[in-house]
């Protein structure tokens, strides 16, 4: 498969047949996301493989409790309707981790991003190469990064980029339209 049919054609799964996926193809989407690029080269990201039914029932809850304080704190209308069902069908989870401290030059600027940044390289390279296996992943970001951290056993400061099921697709989910880049030329507005 070629980069650009990976990027096109990378969509987000939210339905699983429950096929096995390796411990040799998560590693090897690993592989992928560490060659992400960071911020001083510091690679803030740390990774863990979610398979076991307790892990994943935490996973679950905290999304669950998440989705629960945003109805109750107003929040979209469809948030409340969202299902996690497909939690259910995925054989295995990757959490993309991040040391929010490893975030390059920019702390001495205000900019603590970089560490989240250089891991949602890492969450997109991880995609990329699951599509490019036949994979099907989604991008779950739908929790408080520090809580599912915690629930994960993570060292305390860690704080989590996103949740990545995935599995073999049991849906083609059609391309979302994408709006026309907005590209200026020497500064903004020109």
């Amino acid at each position: 498969m070629e980069l650009m049919q990976a990027i096109q054609g990378r969509r987000s799964v939210r339905a699983f047949k429950g096929d096995p996926v390796s411990d040799e193809q998560v590693n090897a989407l690993i592989q992928a996301a560490v060659w992400a690029p960071s911020p001083l080269h510091q690679q803030p990201w740390s990774f863990v493989v979610i398979r076991g039914p307790e892990a994943k029932a935490k996973v679950n809850q905290l999304c669950l409790a998440s989705q629960q304080a945003v109805a109750d704190g107003g929040g979209p209308g469809w948030a409340g309707k969202y299902s996690f069902a497909y939690l259910d069908q995925a054989p295995v989870y990757v959490a993309v981790l991040f040391d929010p401290q490893k975030a390059g030059l920019g702390v001495y600027f205000g900019q603590s991003q970089g560490a989240l940044a250089a891991a949602s390289a890492a969450v997109q390279n991880l995609m990329l190469a699951a599509t490019e296996q036949g994979l099907g992943s989604l991008w779950l970001t739908f929790f408080d990064p520090k809580d599912m951290a915690r629930a994960l056993g993570a060292p305390e400061g860690l704080e989590v980029a996103g949740i990545i099921p995935l599995g073999v697709p049991d849906e083609e989910p059609k391309a979302p339209p994408r709006k026309d880049p907005k590209v200026f030329r020497d500064f903004y507005g020109q």
